[in-house]
């Protein structure tokens, strides 16, 4: 692995540690202004759309996303990651992009993430589910 790759890891683990904490400005940074995310719940353009979904998705839901495996490429422009979402409702959100949510409801998946990156930031981000979610009722 190249010493670009090698410090990809720690990198990305720090953006999902802002993303765990919902530290907005710090993991937002992360974004370049005209990032592409096509995620499961949306296809979202710049980075201050993608942070309002987001700010959305946190006023319903407290979302955690665990780090399972990581690749980067040797020239430090692409990171593939396995990542394991556990969301659990704080709110009802019946009109949830990727289904209903009761509050009290917990969902887990497990997705594949490619990175594009340019300039230290993510260019494109493209989600693809792995495992069908689980629902935990309460």
């Amino acid at each position: 692995m190249s010493a670009v790759a090698a410090s990809l890891r720690p990198w990305f683990e720090s953006y999902l540690a802002a993303f765990n904490r919902a530290d907005f400005a710090s993991f937002g940074a992360c974004y370049a202004d005209d990032v592409i995310f096509h995620g499961q719940a949306a296809q979202i353009v710049g980075r201050d759309a993608v942070l309002d979904f987001y700010r959305k998705v946190r006023g319903y839901l407290d979302e955690r996303v665990d780090l399972l495996d990581f690749v980067a490429a040797t020239d430090g422009t692409r990171i593939a990651a396995e990542l394991r979402t556990t969301l659990v409702a704080m709110h009802d959100w019946p009109e949830m992009p990727t289904g209903p949510m009761r509050a009290g409801d917990t969902r887990q998946l497990v997705s594949f993430a490619m990175y594009d990156l340019a300039d230290g930031q993510f260019t494109r981000i493209r989600t693809a589910r792995f495992s069908p979610p689980r629902n935990y009722a309460t």
